[in-house]
C-alpha cells in the first residue's frame, strides 16, 4: 500500500481515488481480466473509495445449496383390515423471507466549508456561485478524468465543482460523462511586440520603471485541509494526500503570464507557466521547495524574488500559517498538530508579478 501510494503521488492526480475506481468499472464493462480488476477495485477500496459495482465485485454471489429430500416413513397397516390407500401429507409450503427494496440513493456532494462553483471543469473557467458549509446538491455528471462534478445547480445543469474540495455521497458508478462540457475560456492573447526602436547612444533615465527585481513575490499561502484533499473529523484534522507547489506569474495589471520560465532553488529544476492553466506550472514537493524567475516569456534573463519557506515539514510552517488554513486553531492545538501532523502533505501557492 506504501508503495501505491508513493506511485499515485508520484503522478500528481487530483483525485486519485475516484479516478481508479472508474479506471475499474471501465475495466469491468471490458471484460479485462479478474486479476487486473480485482487489484484496481482492492486498492480504490483500501484509499477509502467504493461503488456498489466494485463492491458487489469483490464479494461474488455464493453457489445456491441444493435442499435434500427426506423420504417420509411407510404407515404400517393394520394386522385385521385391508390398509386404506394412505392420503399423502402435503409438504408445507415455504414461505418466502421478503426482500426489502433498496432505497436508491442519488449521488451527491457536500461542503463542509463556502466553496466557488464555476461554468466548467477547470480553474480556467469563471465562477458563477457558490455552495455554502453543510449544503448538498446532486451529482448529474462529470469530466472524462473524473475530478470535476457537474452539479445539478438552480436547474440549470452546467455548475461544476472539483472533487478535492467536496465530500461525495451516494454511489457515483452510474454517473456518465457529461454530454456538453463548456469550452475553455480563451488564454489571454499576448500583446504584440512594439517595433524595435534604434538603440540610444546612453539609456534613458525612464528605462527602468521600477527599482528592484523584474519579478516580485506578492504572495505564498498554505492550501487550506479541504483543498489538499483531507476533511475534519470533529476536532480531528484527516491530512490531504496532495505535496504540491502552485507558481502563478501575473503581469503588472494582474493579467496570466503563459510562456515565463521558473526555476527550483535546491533541484534546478525548470517549469514553463502555462503548462497547468493560465499563467500556472507546478512542482511535486519533497520536503520543501525556493523557486524564483529566471527568463520572461520572450526568452530574456530576469531577475526575481526568491520565494522561500514553502515546506511540507509542519515544524518548517508558521503558526499563522497553519492557522489561516485550518490546521489548528490556536497556539496550543498547533503544538500538538506538529507532533501528530500531515507530514510530507502539505501544498503551497505563490504568485510572481511583474514589474514592467
Amino acid at each position: 500500500m506504501a508503495q501505491a501510494e508513493a506511485a499515485l503521488s508520484e503522478l500528481a492526480l487530483a483525485n486519485p481515488a475516484q479516478l481508479i475506481v472508474a479506471l475499474a468499472e471501465s475495466d469491468i464493462n471490458d471484460g479485462r481480466s479478474a486479476a487486473d480488476v480485482a487489484a484496481l477495485a482492492q486498492l480504490a477500496e483500501a484509499l477509502g473509495v467504493r461503488s456498489p459495482k466494485l463492491v458487489a465485485y469483490l464479494q461474488p454471489t455464493p453457489e445456491p445449496t441444493v435442499a435434500t429430500a427426506t423420504a417420509l416413513p411407510s404407515p404400517t397397516p393394520e394386522p385385521t383390515a385391508t390398509p386404506a390407500e394412505p392420503t399423502a401429507t402435503p409438504l408445507p409450503t415455504e414461505t418466502p423471507t421478503p426482500t426489502a427494496t433498496a432505497v436508491p440513493q442519488t449521488p451527491r456532494v457536500a461542503a463542509d466549508s463556502a466553496i466557488n462553483l464555476r461554468s466548467g471543469p477547470g480553474r480556467a473557467y469563471p465562477v458563477i456561485g457558490r455552495m455554502q458549509a453543510g449544503q448538498e446538491i446532486d451529482i448529474i455528471g462529470r469530466n472524462a478524468s473524473g475530478d470535476w462534478w457537474q452539479l445539478a445547480w438552480q436547474g440549470a445543469g452546467q455548475a461544476w465543482v472539483a472533487g478535492t474540495v467536496v465530500r461525495v455521497l451516494g454511489p457515483i458508478d452510474t454517473v456518465a460523462v457529461a454530454k456538453v462540457i463548456p469550452t475553455p475560456p480563451p488564454a489571454p492573447t499576448a500583446a504584440p511586440k512594439p517595433t524595435a526602436a534604434p538603440k540610444p547612444t546612453a539609456a534613458p533615465a525612464t528605462a527602468q520603471p521600477q527599482a528592484g527585481p523584474n519579478f516580485r513575490v506578492v504572495n505564498i499561502r498554505l492550501w487550506t485541509v479541504q483543498e489538499n484533499g483531507g476533511f475534519f473529523d470533529g476536532p480531528s484534522v484527516h491530512c490531504g494526500e496532495k505535496r504540491q507547489l502552485r507558481v502563478t506569474v501575473v503581469d503588472a495589471g494582474g493579467n496570466p503570464l503563459n510562456g515565463v520560465t521558473i526555476r527550483s532553488a535546491f533541484t534546478g529544476e525548470e517549469q514553463v507557466t502555462g503548462s497547468k492553466g493560465p499563467g500556472i506550472a507546478e512542482y511535486i514537493l519533497g520536503t520543501g521547495q525556493d523557486v524564483y524567475v529566471v527568463r520572461d516569456a520572450d526568452g530574456r534573463e530576469v531577475t526575481s524574488d526568491y520565494a522561500r519557506g514553502m515546506s511540507t515539514q509542519p515544524e518548517g510552517i508558521s503558526q499563522d500559517q497553519l492557522i489561516a488554513a485550518g490546521y489548528c486553531k490556536d497556539a496550543a492545538s498547533c503544538a500538538y498538530h506538529v507532533t501528530q501532523s500531515c507530514r510530507g502533505h502539505y501544498s503551497w501557492d505563490v504568485t510572481f508579478r511583474r514589474a514592467y
